[in-house]
């Protein structure tokens, strides 16, 4: 019931204010018409020349992204013969990072705005990585338990 009168009251307020706003809101209409009178309309022409501005424009932002992408080229491709194998953080910013190029691998410093090479290893002296799954992780390990004990019970 309360909430009937409440949304009673919010319309009578509406309506009052849209009824003191009417002559303002005339005397903005009559102001408008008066100032499109006195102003010139585009004419075809006019339009024509504005839509084929528009239309140049479009086309030379096209063309020079087009030329952008041509001759400067778009980011880093992705290449088989290039790849980071293994990566550990060694600092906040500072990372040690094996990379796999071709049949060397390099190991690399990285930090921000320089990279550095640490050591270089041949063919024969390769690491080889069987993947995460071999990886002790003692958080995984505490959960696993904790999850078996849970089921237990």
């Amino acid at each position: 019931m309360n909430s009937a009168r409440y949304l009673i009251s919010i319309a009578v307020r509406a309506i009052s204010a849209f009824v003191l706003l009417m002559p303002v809101l005339a005397q903005a209409q009559e102001k408008a018409d008066k100032l499109q009178r006195t102003m010139p309309h585009a004419t075809a022409e006019q339009m024509i020349k504005m839509v084929l501005g528009l239309l140049f424009v479009l086309f030379m932002i096209f063309l020079l992204a087009w030329l952008f992408k041509k001759y400067v080229g778009v980011g880093v491709t992705s290449s088989a013969s290039l790849k980071a194998v293994a990566g550990v953080s060694v600092g906040q910013k500072e990372r040690v990072v094996l990379v796999q190029v071709g049949e060397r691998q390099i190991l690399v410093g990285v930090a921000p705005g320089q990279v550095n090479m640490l050591y270089s290893l041949e063919k024969d002296d390769e690491i080889k990585f069987a993947g995460k799954s071999q990886a002790k992780n003692p958080f995984a390990e505490k959960l696993k338990q904790s999850l078996t004990r849970m089921e237990k019970q």
